[in-house]
């Protein structure tokens, strides 16, 4: 049975270090681009980033931003998984009441 957890870091910086940490990192060796993902057969990542509140102003007839969004506090990222939840991550969980976006 698959487990959804909800995490908020303060930044893109802190998460990457932190889901480096927990072993959900690795970088390819001929183009050393760092890659977020959990071990195989165990779950999914789901890096959401910056989430913004649905409050901007646009001109109707246009489209066009009148007022931007402003942007919910955090970096966020979505994680499933069927083995246990790594503790060190205990930190940054959050429970949302309608998350923003989830697993199908």
């Amino acid at each position: 049975m698959y487990k959804t957890y909800f995490l908020r870091f303060a930044t893109q910086e802190e998460a990457e270090q932190k889901l480096t940490e927990v072993g959900y990192s690795s970088t390819d060796p001929e183009t050393d681009e760092v890659r977020f993902h959990t071990p195989p057969h165990t779950g999914a990542l789901d890096i959401i980033g910056t989430i913004y509140n649905n409050d901007g102003v646009y001109n109707e007839e246009t489209g066009e931003v009148i007022t931007p969004p402003t942007a919910m506090e955090g970096y966020h990222v979505n994680l499933i998984l069927k083995t246990q939840f790594p503790y060190d991550l205990r930190f940054y969980l959050v429970y949302p009441r309608r998350p923003y976006r989830v697993f199908a």
